[in-house]
């Protein structure tokens, strides 16, 4: 199967469809996710290769759908839970798995931690030694995916180890461009402070695909950031994620950061639908994204 990103593409993740691991989620509730996609018009999905299911059947299940593997991720909390020797042996699973696919990137992620799913967006418990320790992780984690083909992009996220701004620029600046490229995230760069338009901008040359998210004003203010809330409260309350188009994130300015030689996925995804179905969401993202999209696509 043949996919390499050749160019900038449409793409969509399934994670609206499911709670928890996509990977994890049972193969009917993923299979109404595809069928959705495809009748809505996406032609690309996010990788999720669920937990048991051989390579070569999921890549037949998308082809029934009409849908060609997206740029994935690879995760991992990095604060010492698990052992190095682990994370690197999952990272040649999941290049061999996506080059396979067809793929030449992949979104490496620092997973969420209790500290920070307590108190999001504002970098808690930040601990100088342990964060270095973490970026080391990320850049062992990061030549062991180049190693087996996939070019590694840092996907900072709400939550993560790599949350702030600082942070975010101190892995990237720390382990380089021959290590690392940058696959942003707008809505978490946006919730934790950043202006997405900048961050790619500054990193325009590394950036490899873009997940296309975006926040309501109500906790991407500065004073209101995790102010007496958990993760899971603030997004219960359905005032963090918006259905991209419907938030604060400026996309226009963003993509006309993006560099002409991108050539990346541009990953719609929607965390939670707070006011409409599933389906109802995805439909309102792809009709947003076709015009808005449309000069970087053509």
């Amino acid at each position: 199967m043949t996919t390499t990103t050749a160019r900038p593409r449409l793409a969509a993740s399934p994670l609206g469809y499911v709670r928890g691991s996509v990977s994890q989620t049972p193969l009917e509730q993923l299979a109404q996710a595809f069928a959705d996609l495809h009748d809505i018009g996406f032609t690309a999905v996010r990788v999720d290769v669920p937990d048991g299911l051989p390579l070569d059947d999921y890549a037949h299940w998308l082809g029934i759908y009409g849908l060609a593997p997206a740029v994935g991720i690879f995760a991992a909390t990095f604060d010492g839970q698990e052992e190095l020797p682990d994370i690197l042996e999952r990272a040649r699973r999941t290049a061999a798995e996506h080059t396979t696919l067809g793929l030449d990137r992949v979104m490496l992620l620092a997973d969420p931690v209790p500290a920070r799913m307590a108190r999001p967006a504002v970098g808690a418990a930040h601990v100088p030694g342990g964060f270095a320790r973490a970026v080391d992780e990320i850049g062992a984690t990061a030549r062991v995916l180049a190693g087996g083909g996939l070019r590694p992009l840092l996907h900072p996220r709400v939550s993560g180890l790599v949350e702030t701004e600082a942070e975010v620029v101190a892995t990237l600046e720390t382990l380089g461009p021959d290590v690392i490229g940058f696959g942003p995230d707008t809505g978490h760069l946006r919730w934790a402070g950043m202006d997405p338009a900048v961050m790619v901008a500054r990193f325009a040359d590394r950036v490899g695909a873009v997940h296309l998210s975006d926040v309501f004003p109500d906790y991407a203010q500065p004073t209101r950031r995790g102010r007496g809330k958990g993760y899971e409260q603030l997004v219960g309350t359905g005032r963090v994620w918006a259905v991209p188009g419907d938030g604060v994130v400026e996309f226009e300015r963003m993509l006309a950061a993006l560099p002409p030689s991108f050539d990346g996925d541009l990953i719609v995804e929607i965390a939670r639908p707070s006011w409409c179905s599933v389906y109802e969401a995805y439909q309102r993202a792809y009709e947003w994204a076709t015009p808005v999209l449309a000069p970087v696509l053509a």
